[in-house]
């Protein structure tokens, strides 16, 4: 039962995980992938052990866990590990770009408290991935935004959100 209960709930607001610490360790034990997301979550933003919380949200992405997937490849490209992360963002945008909106729009609800620890690896990855002045898409593209461009703004668009600087109604 508890490898398939839906924590939907606690996905949408993982702050709330907080108050069924066993619900969701028990779930964790028979490896639900919604308690591996809000698990991750909590560990990666607010108990700031990154590296436990990118565990957990890896088994969730792993699993199939659509905003497991998302958050998961933004905070690859994040910390340094750009090519990894842009692979699996791309993965989610193969089916439709409304994936990537949802799951932009989901992460800016779940962050319920800003993360204000901006480390230095994310302003190193964000210079890494900063656009060429010249980056436009050619003449007669049926995309309005380059590959470089769209992950360059799926980071600085996680970054405002971590800090608390995006409003949902943007």
């Amino acid at each position: 039962v508890a490898k398939a209960l839906n924590l939907s709930p606690l996905v949408n607001q993982p702050s709330l995980a907080n108050r069924y610490q066993t619900l969701v360790d028990r779930c964790l034990e028979t490896n639900n992938i919604d308690a591996h997301f809000v698990k991750g979550m909590l560990e990666y933003f607010e108990s700031q052990n990154q590296i436990i919380g990118l565990l957990h949200i890896h088994i969730a992405s792993k699993g199939g866990h659509v905003q497991g997937t998302y958050v998961y490849g933004v905070l690859l490209m994040a910390i340094g590990e750009t090519e990894n992360g842009v692979k699996i963002i791309n993965k989610l945008t193969d089916g439709e770009f409304s994936v990537v909106e949802d799951c932009m729009a989901n992460f800016q609800r779940s962050m319920e408290r800003p993360f204000f620890h901006m480390k230095e690896t994310y302003v190193s990855s964000m210079k890494t991935m900063w656009p060429h002045l010249n980056c436009h898409p050619q003449e007669g593209a049926d995309t309005t935004v380059c590959s470089n461009c769209f992950h360059f703004f799926l980071l600085t668009k996680f970054y405002k959100t971590m800090l608390g600087f995006n409003d949902l109604l943007d």
